[in-house]
């Protein structure tokens, strides 16, 4: 079996960083990521780590560009069996392989395009081509970026098929698709007013409306509201696949209107009082007292309300000592997650930015 690892040095961290947040500026549009040309993977696990739970598309023949060196050191190792291995350990299930060339993939594609990265051959005639064949698929407000803008074939074919509307990123050139004026629904506004204004959970709220949509979720139990900005991202995304939530708070309902779709219940979420009035949910998002006893406690007990193939959120992973707190354990909630997946061979990730927020998915 390959263990996972990389060889060549073709795509550095601070290009994956760059190519990483253009896939967050696309995170609230309907559409995969497509990437054509992964070699052994860096870019991919880029892509994939930050577009998770969306779906990414990676098209690759993995035996190396013809007149380039990497045709030689494809015909000297496997390479997408390196790729397969990196994959494996370092994303979530969120990728597809595409052993192919991008002139048979590009065509079969009926998924709409949020974000397509091209780093295949870097000839102009196939830079050029890729470009136009791509660019019927992605969506409005979409991007299509690529690896090498400093190679003179590469920069041509750019401006030919976009013209001037194009920007350098680390070694990345990036063109983002004029966007069309859409109708936009009041909780829209809403998700729109709070997913710009910071706060301690804004930065995460497009990768919750994500994991909605992905899932075509119809039931998110949150609990935990405070003033209702988590409530009003999962509102905004179940207007999306006509879903409902279910939110619990020992606190009093936030002020943030009235919602057909919402179910307020104010009570301990541990309590049998609240736990029978609870229906299974493809979603549950914890973000409460972040107590280390509480977190385990909600834990199991919501474990059994989750359907298979949904998952289960906690915010404030990287909180070292939540208000209330005792001084040990410090990061309690990542404490009590981590020996949770640990205890039923579950996957999981963390992201640790606006205090952490963990994604562990159910079988």
């Amino acid at each position: 079996m390959t263990a996972p690892g990389f060889t060549e040095e073709w795509f550095p961290a601070h290009s994956q960083r760059a190519l990483s947040e253009l896939v967050r500026v696309t995170s609230k549009l309907d559409g995969i990521v497509v990437e054509i040309g992964a070699w052994e993977g860096r870019s991919t696990v880029a892509l994939a780590r930050a577009a998770y739970p969306r779906l990414v598309r990676s098209c690759d023949t993995w035996e190396g560009s013809p007149a380039e060196p990497s045709a030689a050191l494809a015909a000297e190792r496997d390479v997408f069996a390196q790729w397969s291995a990196n994959v494996a350990a370092m994303t979530l299930g969120n990728v597809r392989a595409h052993r192919m060339g991008w002139r048979e993939f590009v065509p079969s594609l009926t998924e709409p395009v949020a974000l397509a990265f091209i780093d295949a051959e870097h000839s102009y005639v196939e830079v050029r081509d890729n470009i136009a064949a791509l660019l019927p698929h992605v969506v409005p407000g979409g991007i299509i970026c690529g690896d090498d803008a400093h190679h003179k074939p590469v920069q041509d074919a750019v401006e030919e098929v976009l013209g001037d509307a194009v920007f350098v990123d680390a070694t990345l050139w990036v063109w983002q698709k004029p966007s069309e004026a859409l109708p936009v629904s009041a909780l829209a506004e809403q998700y729109a007013e709070v997913a710009a204004t910071p706060s301690d959970i804004y930065l995460h709220l497009p990768k919750m409306v994500d994991l909605v949509r992905t899932l075509n979720a119809q039931h998110v139990i949150e609990l935990g509201t405070r003033t209702g900005v988590s409530t009003i991202a999962w509102l905004h995304a179940l207007e999306a696949t006509c879903g409902r939530l279910t939110s619990v708070d020992i606190d009093e309902r936030p002020a943030i209107g009235d919602h057909d779709r919402w179910t307020f219940i104010q009570g301990d979420d541990c309590s049998d009082a609240v736990l029978d009035q609870l229906e299974p949910a493809d979603i549950v998002f914890i973000d409460t007292s972040h107590l280390y006893a509480h977190t385990v406690r909600e834990l199991a007990a919501y474990l059994p309300l989750v359907r298979s193939g949904g998952l289960i959120c906690l915010h404030d992973t990287e909180l070292p000592i939540p208000e209330g707190a005792p001084p040990r354990p410090l990061y309690p909630v990542k404490k009590a997650v981590t020996e949770f997946v640990q205890r039923h061979g579950f996957r999981w990730v963390n992201f640790p930015e606006c205090w952490g927020f963990a994604i562990v998915s159910i079988p």
